[in-house]
């Protein structure tokens, strides 16, 4: 397994390329590909293995009995999904992973990563892996502040407010397509784009296709 793919990745930080085949050969990691809107993970799945996803985009997303669905996280390349899952004495998923585009994902079965903790570079590993479960669960914690928001209208300011403090400037690009989007602040997406025409209107953005520019009333720190 080729390790050149995987410089640069968060997971891997702080380990000498020369150990990470090693590692990965020995953990049993595999890699396989998806084609868009694939399931890789669904609901009450057991999973065993974390996702490393290193091309493409994948969604964790919950469907209720008709369908409809919410979605909670947006990962790109260098981000887990599933780890929480297969970290845990009780592997059977509560949500639903899928392949939002083309998708190349490496999978790392944990319980035999962890037979290898005693291994330094393994413990670098587990180390890096703790520390991205810590930034999963903050992007959680930004979903969940979005979508607490009464109005829809707050809850798009709170959307856009974290992705323009996410870039470091006013002018940044929206991740999601509109649908999305109104799938991300639990809004009927027909609502969400009367409401941007209207804050537009307002003189709070302004759009250009994914392209936006919040008329600030505050610096971006």
């Amino acid at each position: 397994m080729n390790h050149k793919n995987y410089e640069g990745l968060p997971l891997f930080r702080d380990m000498e390329e020369s150990r990470i085949r090693e590692i990965l050969l020995t953990a049993g990691c595999y890699i396989r590909n998806f084609k868009k809107g694939n399931y890789i993970y669904e609901e009450n799945e057991i999973i065993r293995s974390i996702g490393l996803i290193l091309s493409g985009h994948v969604y964790m997303i919950r469907e209720d009995l008709w369908g409809e669905k919410d979605i909670l996280v947006r990962m790109g390349r260098g981000e887990l999904f599933g780890e929480n899952f297969a970290c845990s004495p009780h592997p059977a998923s509560s949500v639903t992973f899928y392949a939002q585009e083309e998708a190349e994902v490496l999978f790392i079965p944990y319980d035999r990563l962890l037979r290898h903790a005693g291994d330094g570079d393994v413990l670098v590993f587990i180390k890096n892996l703790i520390a991205m479960m810590t930034s999963k669960s903050q992007e959680l914690m930004r979903k969940i502040n979005v979508i607490s928001r009464k109005s829809l209208r707050a809850k798009i300011q709170c959307f856009l407010s974290m992705e323009a403090e996410k870039a470091g400037s006013c002018d940044f690009t929206i991740p999601f397509s509109r649908e999305d989007m109104a799938e991300y602040v639990c809004a009927n997406r027909s609502a969400l784009s009367r409401e941007l025409r209207s804050m537009e209107k307002d003189g709070l953005i302004t759009l250009q296709g994914r392209k936006c520019h919040i008329l600030r009333k505050r610096k971006i720190k």
